[in-house]
């Protein structure tokens, strides 16, 4: 596939498909089959790669359109980052991988098209259905997305949307982070005078890191570690710890299970949560909410879940901790470089599209290459 075909509206073959609320334009060697989720971004499709075909196998495939990029440089910058993301990660076995990408410009078609990898079910979906977790899976679940976001943390990056939901899981158990839409590089040597921040409206909230909700200073990686603990929680649960409503809610969940964060870190930090802070709250024990986690569990979910995020373990320590003993295979790579996120030094929407195209098409030239 080439990316100018789209903003040259001419398709030598291609293959459409709408539902009169999301439109695709795909080559002719995918068969959409139907639509899987949608959201704020983008919609995700499920397709037959045809050509698998002619070998008797059926080959299924994700499809992710990235919307609505093309009408403010935020937008496109974001997508310019999920796609620069998903290659720089592709390989990991824990992370969803990126077989193929296309750019189109004809309307109502038009978007950054993704072509991944198909899971079979999410995360979120094996939590709230039938299926009997036990200790061995659990451990075996949360060991397999630490390994992912080691993979993410040592490159400097930031996920900062992970939840059950942006974690596929296959029909062989395997486990891979997706959805870098809102993902961050935040190595300093790419900052030079600016400034790493985040609004208090991204990622899910019920997974969201207190920092996130009562400031827009600073963040660093530790938004990933509260976001591992509530998942961590989840799946001894088998419910959301902190089902808040809105972020006032969100934080009053939080003060319900772990108390009232101290006067020093308050400060320190300078949260503006006065209005609960009338009523000192005391922290829950663990085994109180999850009696029949073992001890191991109970010592991560203190570590991770702490108020003050300098306090949360790293994911080099988590890994390391008892409880992952019986799953840990050494299988915990390094990424071999960090994420360079130069690109989003500011520039205009002309210069964002050539940079997507370049990106299309290097990657679309390496996967034929490999096809070939």
């Amino acid at each position: 596939m080439a990316s100018l075909r789209g903003r040259n509206g001419y398709f030598e073959s291609c293959s459409t498909y709408t539902d009169k609320e999301n439109y695709f334009l795909v080559d002719s060697r995918y068969e959409i089959v139907r639509i899987l989720g949608k959201g704020s971004y983008g919609v995700v499709c499920s397709a037959i790669d045809t050509k698998s075909l002619s070998t008797g196998l059926e080959h299924k495939i994700a499809i992710k359109k990235v919307t609505k990029i093309f009408t403010k440089d935020i937008l496109l910058v974001r997508a310019i980052r999920e796609l620069k993301f998903m290659k720089f990660f592709k390989g990991h076995r824990n992370i969803a991988t990126l077989l193929d990408s296309d750019v189109v410009y004809v309307k109502p078609y038009d978007g950054l098209y993704c072509f991944q990898e198909l899971a079979d079910l999410d995360l979120a979906r094996v939590l709230y259905s039938n299926v009997q977790l036990s200790e061995f899976h659990i451990q075996n679940f949360m060991y397999q997305i630490l390994c992912g976001l080691k993979y993410i943390h040592s490159a400097d990056v930031v996920h900062r949307d992970l939840k059950p939901g942006n974690i596929l899981v296959t029909t062989q158990g395997i486990l891979k982070i997706c959805d870098f839409g809102l993902a961050r590089g935040i190595h300093p040597k790419f900052f030079k005078n600016r400034v790493a921040t985040i609004t208090n409206y991204v990622a899910t909230r019920w997974y969201r890191a207190p920092e996130l909700i009562l400031s827009s200073k600073n963040y660093s990686k530790a938004v990933d570690i509260w976001a591992i603990g509530c998942i961590l929680g989840e799946l001894f649960g088998r419910r959301p710890i902190f089902p808040g409503k809105n972020s006032n809610e969100q934080i009053f969940e939080v003060v319900k299970v772990l108390g009232s964060p101290s006067p020093e870190t308050v400060k320190k930090y300078n949260w503006k949560i006065e209005g609960i802070l009338w009523c000192k709250y005391k922290q829950v024990k663990w085994p109180t909410i999850y009696p029949f986690a073992p001890i191991e569990a109970i010592k991560l979910l203190d570590n991770l879940l702490q108020w003050d995020y300098k306090k949360r373990w790293d994911v080099d320590i988590i890994l390391e901790q008892e409880f992952f003993k019986f799953v840990r295979n050494g299988e915990e790579p390094d990424s071999k470089s960090v994420f360079d996120f130069s690109f989003e030094e500011p520039t205009k929407i002309p210069r964002l599209k050539e940079i997507l195209e370049e990106e299309v098409k290097d990657f679309s030239e390496l996967c034929h290459k490999v096809e070939d």
